[in-house]
């Protein structure tokens, strides 16, 4: 019994390092890629240890070496910044106004509140390029083609409804006691719900906002189309860019993306166990 447990164990633990190899894998090529020259990514065979290693390609990003692709690295900075400034707008009124829609579905009935629900879901499992031309028209019209306001329009449209079904799933599982407390003791339903409700969803809470963050800060498509201007558009878009010039700098890009992949992989570190329980939130009753 104790051999064929260790056996188990063995088996088990060799398929999560599988696992764990086969999704490590893309990140840390990408990182021995950006400390790469360029002539050792193109020789033959292909050393998968850099026989030299170099931070140059990180110094060109940052404008400290010049190179005949400067002017496209000189935009992801910028670019990151936007990104930052749309990803952070959108989540904070995910947040907002998630977090209140996900509530009201969890402890109130009225009319069509199935219907509605489930309308939500269905503008999410709708293709990303589907929605492009209305949303390129709907800009246009409202003077927001080109600006940040419009991609934080545009993302809000289709990251609204997961927060507000992550939200919902949370908030059933804390118990209808604590309103019920709080209205006991003077509260009305906007106090219960701000004072005693939310401060108890911090899973749920992180759980929404890391996703949508993530979405917001990956995303391409919208953005390739919606924004062409010089200075409105995201990181993601300037990084593809890169691959329009005559001779492509593989190391370069590949720091640019390391750099662009960082702040998605820091979130999910440090708020790992509280996504998770955003997630599962929901799933077992009883």
């Amino acid at each position: 019994m104790r051999g064929r447990a260790l056996g188990s164990r063995l088996i088990l633990w060799g398929l999560v390092a599988v696992v764990a190899l086969w999704l490590a894998a893309p990140f840390v090529w990408l990182f021995v890629t950006s400390i790469s020259y360029q002539r050792n990514l193109l020789a033959r065979p292909l050393a998968f240890v850099p026989p030299e290693v170099t931070l140059a390609n990180y110094k060109m990003i940052l404008g400290l070496v010049r190179f005949h692709a400067e002017g496209q690295a000189a935009k992801i900075l910028p670019s990151m910044l936007n990104s930052l400034i749309v990803a952070g707008a959108v989540t904070l009124l995910n947040l907002a106004v998630g977090t209140t829609a996900g509530y009201a579905y969890a402890r109130f009935r009225f009319p069509l509140k199935s219907l509605s629900l489930y309308a939500l879901l269905f503008t999410r499992m709708l293709p990303t390029i589907v929605l492009i031309p209305a949303f390129f028209l709907m800009l246009r019209a409202l003077g927001l083609q080109n600006t940040l306001t419009g991609l934080v329009v545009a993302y809000c449209s289709f990251t609204l409804p997961f927060t507000v079904w992550i939200m919902k799933a949370y908030f059933e599982t804390i118990p209808d006691e604590l309103d019920r407390s709080a209205l006991v003791d003077g509260c009305n339903r906007f106090q219960a719900y701000y004072r005693v409700v939310l401060p108890v969803s911090g899973p749920g809470l992180v759980a929404g906002g890391a996703f949508t963050f993530m979405l917001c800060w990956n995303e391409f498509i919208v953005a390739q189309v919606l924004n062409t201007r010089l200075g409105t558009t995201t990181l993601p878009p300037v990084i593809a860019g890169m691959n329009g010039q005559i001779n492509i700098d593989y190391s370069v890009i590949a720091a640019s993306g390391f750099l662009a992949a960082l702040p998605a992989v820091i979130l999910v570190l440090v708020f790992q166990k509280y996504m998770v329980q955003g997630l599962t939130a929901g799933s077992v009753k009883g």
